[in-house]
Protein backbone atom coordinates (compact mmCIF):
# COMPACT_ATOMS: atom_id res chain seq x y z
CA UNK A 1 0.00 0.00 0.00
CA UNK A 2 1.32 3.28 -0.64
CA UNK A 3 1.47 5.61 2.13
CA UNK A 4 -1.31 8.06 0.71
CA UNK A 5 -3.80 5.33 1.20
CA UNK A 6 -2.43 4.63 4.56
CA UNK A 7 -3.12 7.56 5.94
CA UNK A 8 -6.26 8.00 4.55
CA UNK A 9 -7.58 4.57 6.11
CA UNK A 10 -5.38 5.22 9.34
CA UNK A 11 -8.19 8.84 9.18
CA UNK A 12 -11.02 7.06 8.73
CA UNK A 13 -10.39 4.87 11.27
CA UNK A 14 -9.98 7.36 13.66
CA UNK A 15 -13.10 9.02 12.33
CA UNK A 16 -15.61 6.02 12.55
CA UNK A 17 -13.83 5.54 15.93
CA UNK A 18 -14.62 8.86 17.30
CA UNK A 19 -17.88 8.69 15.87
CA UNK A 20 -19.00 5.49 17.80
CA UNK A 21 -17.45 6.95 20.73
CA UNK A 22 -20.02 9.83 20.38
CA UNK A 23 -22.95 8.39 19.62
CA UNK A 24 -22.42 5.26 22.49
CA UNK A 25 -21.35 8.07 25.05
CA UNK A 26 -25.06 9.96 24.18
CA UNK A 27 -26.96 6.88 23.87
CA UNK A 28 -28.25 6.37 28.09
CA UNK A 29 -29.55 10.11 28.09
CA UNK A 30 -31.38 9.31 25.09
CA UNK A 31 -32.45 6.06 26.64
CA UNK A 32 -33.34 7.04 29.90
CA UNK A 33 -36.87 7.48 30.64
CA UNK A 34 -37.77 11.13 31.40
CA UNK A 35 -41.47 12.10 32.71
CA UNK A 36 -43.41 14.14 30.53
CA UNK A 37 -44.01 18.24 31.28
CA UNK A 38 -46.97 17.54 32.34
CA UNK A 39 -46.11 14.26 34.64
CA UNK A 40 -43.89 16.41 36.00
CA UNK A 41 -46.03 19.28 36.86
CA UNK A 42 -48.68 17.00 38.63
CA UNK A 43 -45.72 16.04 40.62
CA UNK A 44 -44.83 19.31 41.87
CA UNK A 45 -48.29 20.62 42.25
CA UNK A 46 -48.47 17.59 44.76
CA UNK A 47 -46.09 19.34 46.52
CA UNK A 48 -48.08 22.06 47.53
CA UNK A 49 -49.78 22.93 50.59
CA UNK A 50 -53.49 22.94 50.40
CA UNK A 51 -55.83 24.58 49.47
CA UNK A 52 -53.28 25.42 46.29
CA UNK A 53 -52.71 21.70 45.73
CA UNK A 54 -56.61 21.31 45.42
CA UNK A 55 -56.67 24.69 43.46
CA UNK A 56 -53.84 24.19 41.02
CA UNK A 57 -54.60 20.05 40.09
CA UNK A 58 -58.51 21.50 38.91
CA UNK A 59 -57.06 24.22 37.57
CA UNK A 60 -54.96 22.03 35.31
CA UNK A 61 -57.71 19.91 34.70
CA UNK A 62 -59.85 22.62 33.65
CA UNK A 63 -57.52 24.04 31.41
CA UNK A 64 -56.66 21.03 29.27
CA UNK A 65 -59.92 20.37 28.94
CA UNK A 66 -60.93 23.79 27.76
CA UNK A 67 -57.74 24.37 25.98
CA UNK A 68 -58.35 21.19 24.05
CA UNK A 69 -59.45 22.96 20.68
CA UNK A 70 -57.06 25.18 20.73
CA UNK A 71 -54.28 22.80 21.00
CA UNK A 72 -55.62 20.48 18.01
CA UNK A 73 -55.87 24.11 15.92
CA UNK A 74 -51.90 24.38 16.53
CA UNK A 75 -51.71 21.34 15.19
CA UNK A 76 -53.60 21.97 12.51
CA UNK A 77 -51.82 25.09 11.52
CA UNK A 78 -48.18 23.19 11.84
CA UNK A 79 -49.14 20.64 9.70
CA UNK A 80 -50.39 23.08 7.20
CA UNK A 81 -47.04 25.25 7.57
CA UNK A 82 -44.81 22.08 6.98
CA UNK A 83 -47.21 20.62 3.74
CA UNK A 84 -46.13 25.10 2.76
CA UNK A 85 -42.97 24.84 3.83
CA UNK A 86 -42.38 21.24 1.47
CA UNK A 87 -44.50 22.84 -1.50
CA UNK A 88 -43.28 24.04 -4.49
CA UNK A 89 -43.29 26.89 -5.18
CA UNK A 90 -42.42 28.02 -1.54
CA UNK A 91 -46.12 30.42 -0.61
CA UNK A 92 -44.20 33.03 1.51
CA UNK A 93 -47.79 35.16 2.43
CA UNK A 94 -49.39 31.44 3.69
CA UNK A 95 -46.40 30.76 5.52
CA UNK A 96 -46.45 34.13 7.08
CA UNK A 97 -50.18 33.46 7.88
CA UNK A 98 -49.84 30.57 9.33
CA UNK A 99 -46.86 30.92 11.63
CA UNK A 100 -49.04 34.22 12.96
CA UNK A 101 -51.77 32.28 13.82
CA UNK A 102 -50.27 29.88 15.48
CA UNK A 103 -48.20 32.76 17.28
CA UNK A 104 -51.55 33.99 18.64
CA UNK A 105 -53.24 31.01 19.25
CA UNK A 106 -50.22 30.28 21.77
CA UNK A 107 -50.44 33.87 22.88
CA UNK A 108 -54.30 33.27 24.07
CA UNK A 109 -53.49 29.94 25.40
CA UNK A 110 -51.00 31.70 27.71
CA UNK A 111 -53.51 34.43 29.11
CA UNK A 112 -55.93 32.35 29.78
CA UNK A 113 -53.71 30.08 31.64
CA UNK A 114 -52.02 33.16 33.57
CA UNK A 115 -55.63 34.25 33.83
CA UNK A 116 -56.13 31.16 35.70
CA UNK A 117 -52.98 31.51 37.90
CA UNK A 118 -54.28 35.00 39.07
CA UNK A 119 -57.60 33.74 39.87
CA UNK A 120 -55.80 31.28 41.96
CA UNK A 121 -52.92 33.07 43.68
CA UNK A 122 -55.20 35.94 44.91
CA UNK A 123 -56.93 33.82 47.50
CA UNK A 124 -54.29 32.28 48.82
CA UNK A 125 -51.98 33.27 51.69
CA UNK A 126 -48.42 34.47 50.86
CA UNK A 127 -46.40 31.32 51.83
CA UNK A 128 -48.72 29.59 49.85
CA UNK A 129 -48.57 31.83 46.59
CA UNK A 130 -44.44 31.31 47.04
CA UNK A 131 -44.89 27.63 46.92
CA UNK A 132 -46.71 28.33 43.86
CA UNK A 133 -43.81 30.46 42.86
CA UNK A 134 -41.23 28.25 43.07
CA UNK A 135 -43.53 25.24 41.11
CA UNK A 136 -43.24 27.65 38.15
CA UNK A 137 -39.38 28.36 38.60
CA UNK A 138 -37.44 27.14 35.75
CA UNK A 139 -35.31 23.48 36.65
CA UNK A 140 -31.72 24.25 36.05
CA UNK A 141 -30.42 23.16 32.95
CA UNK A 142 -29.78 19.04 32.15
CA UNK A 143 -32.26 17.97 35.41
CA UNK A 144 -35.65 18.42 33.40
Amino acid sequence: MNHTLKVVLLVSLIANVLLLGFVLGAAPRRLEERPSFRDRVKADIEKLPEPARTKMRENMEQTRKTDEPMFAEIRQAREETLKIIAADPFDEAAYDRHVNRISELRASMFRHMSDNIKAIVKTLPAEQRKAVADLFKRPPPGTA
